[in-house]
């Protein structure tokens, strides 16, 4: 029997930890001939932590690189297929899978491997959707699970990334659980306990690496219900901002403060703002930029920031 590491992406939010979750135990139950074990790249997110205590499930374990094995180690990537969101070392791993929701970026694999991407609005969509496929009913924790991450990651179904697939499959898991779907999702929200965030919390818990036109562009997104004191800490923010891109050795940061209930962004950036100006389509400003219904960092800004880039 094989040991299958199921990890998704550095900086992890809540889709990234329960697809690793609730993945690895579908592929318990489905394939005997390996062991597929849940890991994470980072610290749990205050809601992660919160459901997964609540519903008796253990932290996943922490793996952030791979070193040189014979034969080599073997992984599942789950909600990412970039080479900048990924273990260390990857390249001394075998890649068996992906579950994905995002573009097809740079990860490669020398042997075939099972590729699950489908355009939707949460990894755990897929993953809820596989359950369907096997002709087996998740139980009340991993429907919580794959609920909780759906409504945080469609933004309680708002987002623009949100389709038909996102809200049939939360309507099901909502009646499973007898829970509205979106009454559910903004208890999750409340549970992150906002107002304990630093300006440097704020940049780095939900941040991503994207390599585009040779720039080192990093997209961070901090979803509050109320931005009103997250803004008044603006030069902190900024300056929480430039310290972690000179750290991490980016050319420019992009930090959205998204309020879930105004239903839009104020969006800052700091270092080269070139990209991400004609990306975006506006100015970088010390006070950062309003625009009103961006609630998707990867359809919304990360998409439009690499088209600029082409």
């Amino acid at each position: 029997m094989s040991k299958v590491f199921v990890v998704g992406h550095k900086n992890p939010d809540n889709d990234a930890i329960m697809s690793a979750v609730i993945f690895s135990q579908l592929a318990n139950a489905v394939d005997k001939d390996n062991e597929y074990v849940a890991c994470r790249q980072g610290g749990l997110p205050g809601e992660t932590a919160k459901v997964l205590a609540d519903c008796g499930f253990p932290e996943p374990q922490l793996l952030t690189a791979i070193e040189p094995a014979d034969p080599k180690t073997k992984v599942w990537l789950t909600d990412h297929a970039e080479l900048s969101q990924t273990l260390d070392g990857i390249e001394n791993a075998e890649i068996v899978g992906i579950v994905d929701h995002h573009r097809i970026a740079d990860v490669t694999t020398p042997q075939p491997a099972t590729y699950i991407a489908l355009p939707w609005g949460s990894s755990c969509t897929v993953i809820a959707r596989l359950f369907e496929i096997e002709g087996i009913e998740p139980s009340k924790e991993q429907a919580t699970c794959l609920l909780a991450a759906m409504m945080t990651d469609t933004v309680m179904l708002k987002s623009p990334t949100t389709t038909d697939v996102d809200r049939r499959i939360a309507a099901k898991l909502g009646e499973q659980l007898g829970v509205d779907p979106v009454e559910f999702g903004a208890q999750v929200f409340r549970s992150r306990g906002a107002d304990d965030f630093t300006p440097e919390q704020m940049v780095s818990r939900d941040i991503k690496r994207f390599d585009i036109a040779g720039k080192a562009v990093y997209i961070g997104q901090y979803e509050t219900v109320n931005k009103a004191p997250v803004l008044e800490q603006s030069d902190a923010l900024l300056k929480a901002m430039e310290d972690y891109r000179l750290a991490h050795e980016g050319d420019t940061l992009v930090l959205l403060v998204t309020d879930i209930i105004d239903e839009g962004s104020q969006v800052f950036i700091v270092g080269d703002p070139d990209l991400a100006e004609r990306g975006l389509g506006i100015k970088a400003t010390p006070e950062g930029t309003w625009m009103p219904g961006v609630l998707s960092r990867k359809k919304q800004v990360a998409a439009p920031i690499i088209a600029a880039g082409e």
